[in-house]
């Protein structure tokens, strides 16, 4: 394609500028001359006839269209702020911080709008990314070790002896063979009135008629027979301490798996990373049942729930013993809450 010679742009630009064209819309128009006087030039006209049809298509009127036409657009296109501060010295902040207010106003509300809802998606995000944890992630720990526990042993009171009321009687004593200036009247035996209320003694005192001696009966073995119809039965004891002690059936490793398979890690303490003993207190029963459960120290979060609630499930035990005999006892099992 043959190119525009330096000379002919300097031509019709120096054409443009005579018909006093706009500064801002000379580039624009001059490229656009240039470009259709290269396409005639390709068509073979010659450069003259291709400048007439310019000046003819472009002429003086045209072009002042054009530059009057150009300059309202841009008028049209000034800001509020340009409009205000025009012929006024834009230095000043006043004048920037006008201009850049919409932006300001367009990242505040920007960065409100992200803010909000970051805090209306955040549990959503935190769910997906700490999920929550599975059965296989929590080991159980199960130490039964009792404890032995001795009672006060508080002193009995002393028995104070019973005084026995003194029967009634009257004086005599056996006769006692005396010389005549020694013998009185005192020592004259009682008469048999006196005696039918009174028993023979050293002295005479005024006391309880009637009284039956009564021996108490010998001391009868212990009997295992139930207690007699009207009275109460006596209370079972409940041991802390015995010569053995109660055992889970299948000892410590079945306890231990069915720990494992019916305790669940309570949501609230798994998400809040708590870890700790529960001591869970019971009574083993003489038949060995589950009695009185309760938690006597825990570490919270519905962990302490959660260990009654287990042991509760338990069968029955191997019940303590005490000279051979089944007892009740007071059992003490701390169960370990860990996550992995």
């Amino acid at each position: 394609m043959k190119r525009l010679q330096e000379n002919r742009i300097d031509l019709i630009n120096k054409y443009l500028q005579s018909s006093k064209l706009d500064p801002d819309l000379l580039p624009e128009i001059l490229d656009h001359l240039a470009c259709e006087a290269e396409e005639r030039l390709w068509d073979g006209k010659p450069f003259e006839q291709i400048y007439d049809n310019i000046l003819e298509t472009a002429d003086p009127q045209s072009l002042l269209n054009l530059s009057v036409d150009h300059k309202n657009l841009l008028a049209m296109k000034k800001s509020l702020n340009d409009i205000v501060f025009e012929g006024r010295n834009k230095l000043y902040g006043a004048y920037d911080l006008r201009k850049s207010y919409g932006q300001t106003i367009q990242r505040s509300v920007l960065m409100g709008v992200t803010l909000f809802l970051l805090l209306v998606m955040f549990p959503n995000l935190y769910a997906r990314l700490v999920p929550e944890s599975k059965p296989e992630d929590i080991a159980y720990i199960v130490e039964a070790n009792p404890l032995n526990i001795t009672p006060e042993m508080l002193p009995k009171p002393p028995v104070e002896d019973e005084v026995a009321p003194a029967p009634k009687t009257v004086r005599s004593l056996p006769p006692v063979v005396l010389p005549d200036e020694e013998v009185t009247i005192e020592n004259l035996p009682p008469a048999i009135e006196e005696l039918e209320n009174a028993q023979p003694a050293e002295k005479t005192l005024d006391g309880m008629e009637e009284i039956t001696i009564i021996i108490p009966p010998a001391p009868e073995a212990a009997s295992s027979k139930p207690a007699t119809a009207g009275l109460e039965p006596r209370k079972e004891e409940i041991f802390r301490s015995v010569e053995q002690a109660p055992q889970y059936k299948g000892g410590l490793a079945e306890m231990g798996a069915f720990l494992q398979k019916n305790l669940r890690y309570p949501s609230s303490a798994a998400q809040a990373e708590v870890q700790g003993k529960v001591f869970v207190e019971f009574t083993v029963a003489s038949d060995g049942k589950i009695e009185n459960v309760t938690a006597i120290k825990g570490i919270g979060f519905g962990c302490d729930e959660e260990a009654v609630r287990v042991v509760k499930l338990m069968k029955n035990w191997i019940p303590g013993k005490q000279a051979g005999v089944p007892v009740k006892v007071r059992f003490t099992l701390p169960i370990v809450f860990q996550l992995n």
